[in-house]
């Protein structure tokens, strides 16, 4: 990494994560465990941002320890660290749909060929797609399974029929949280002559993923989940292997190399994931993301990985200690952060909608997908949240 100002709010190690919470305002208030949905700021982001637009305010866009060349490295930088790639592969959108679409509509698709999503997929990585259907090319959706395995093998069924040009897939379901194999994915398409492109939101930050040993072409992820960064930020990941020759369909101010040289008009675009970067950018946004970035990387992003498995670990006990079974009892070998309660041993306790309701009343945030009841903690969740949160649903329990 670039030598650090010293201007930089400096961020503790926390070696044994006692206290960390009090970073994670909204935890004084509530037990955020909607982490995997969106998450709320930190006060070493707003630190960060406070001292960027004290800086903006006194020199404009002349801030020195603020330059946009220097943050996009340090943010590319950063992110070539968690998804193991070269930094020039990837490239900061507003969002994974953003994303996603751009990429779509400006690749080619034979004719006759197919589409794979994931059944019951997010929304951002299914409608960018349906375009192709009026284009002779199908879009169809693979069976989730009830395992990562069941997966794999209602995955190999689909490319056996060898029309799949491409799978666009999620590491980690958002509703379920379950976590597939992408190793295996990969080899899979790898085997089938299938581009693999990649919905990261639920899985970077979240589960280690190694693009140099996942032959992936594409991927779009959302800032705001696993890696703490703000609201309608994005970013994009395209191989170098799938750069050649690629071009986007729109065209933009800062499309092209030495764009703030407005004139002569220019024909020469920039390198592939530069070209998502189409023209000005919420640079407020990218100091946010910055900030989130550099306090999870002065953690240890494995680190945090673990972290955010342990704490899950403690809520799955509490669960199971209450009577609650979980999605992930069904495949209890592979980590993940993401707890999708899906009864109770009494079935007339479990109604989703109805402890939500109770836990949001008492200052606990969830979600309710596909008919589970969602948790996803992360690290400004601590051993006291964790009380609080099964002392509320030992009350609801109780209720007549």
């Amino acid at each position: 990494m670039s030598e650090t100002p010293s201007v930089f709010p400096t961020f503790p190690n926390f070696p044994n994560w006692d206290g960390i919470s009090e970073y994670f305002p909204v935890q004084k208030e509530s037990v955020w465990l909607n982490y995997c949905g969106t998450t709320p700021v930190s006060t070493y982001a707003i630190e960060m941002l406070n001292v960027y637009l004290n800086e903006y305010a006194r020199v404009g866009i002349f801030t020195p320890n603020f330059s946009e060349p220097f943050i996009k490295k340090e943010i590319r930088n950063y992110l070539s660290q968690i998804l193991h790639c070269d930094p020039s592969e990837i490239g900061i959108v507003h969002n994974t749909s953003e994303g996603m679409n751009l990429y779509s509509h400006s690749i080619q698709i034979p004719k006759g060929k197919r589409i794979l999503v994931l059944e019951n997929e997010y929304p951002s990585n299914v409608y960018p797609w349906e375009h192709w259907q009026s284009k002779g090319v199908s879009l169809s959706f693979v069976k989730v399974g009830n395992t990562p395995d069941e997966f794999l093998e209602n995955l190999k069924y689909e490319l056996d029929k060898k029309d799949v040009f491409l799978l666009s897939l999620s590491p980690v379901h958002w509703c379920t949280g379950v976590v597939f194999d992408m190793y295996a994915v990969s080899k899979l398409c790898e085997n089938h002559g299938t581009k693999l492109v990649i919905d990261g939101s639920q899985a970077v930050g979240h589960i280690p993923m190694d693009f140099s040993k996942i032959k992936v072409a594409f991927c779009a992820f959302a800032a705001w989940k696993w890696l703490l960064g703000p609201l309608g930020l994005g970013v994009i990941y395209i191989s170098k292997e799938e750069s050649k020759g690629f071009q986007l369909i729109f065209k933009g101010q800062a499309s092209v190399v030495n764009d703030s040289n407005y004139f002569p008009y220019r024909d020469e675009w920039k390198p592939a994931a530069e070209q998502f970067e189409q023209s000005t950018i919420n640079f407020n946004d990218w100091i946010y993301f910055f900030a989130s970035l550099k306090m999870l990387s002065t953690l240890g992003f494995e680190r945090v990985q673990e972290r955010i498995y342990e704490v899950a670990g403690m809520l799955k006990d509490s669960l199971h200690e209450l009577g609650f079974t979980l999605e992930s009892d069904l495949f209890p070998q592979v980590k993940t952060g993401i707890l999708a309660i899906t009864g109770h041993k009494d079935p007339k306790k479990f109604q989703p909608e109805v402890i939500q309701s109770y836990l949001k009343q008492n200052g606990i945030i969830t979600a309710v997908r596909l008919g589970r009841l969602r948790m996803a903690p992360h690290i400004g969740i601590e051993r006291e949240h964790v009380l609080r949160v099964k002392a509320n649903l030992q009350s609801y329990l109780e209720k007549e």
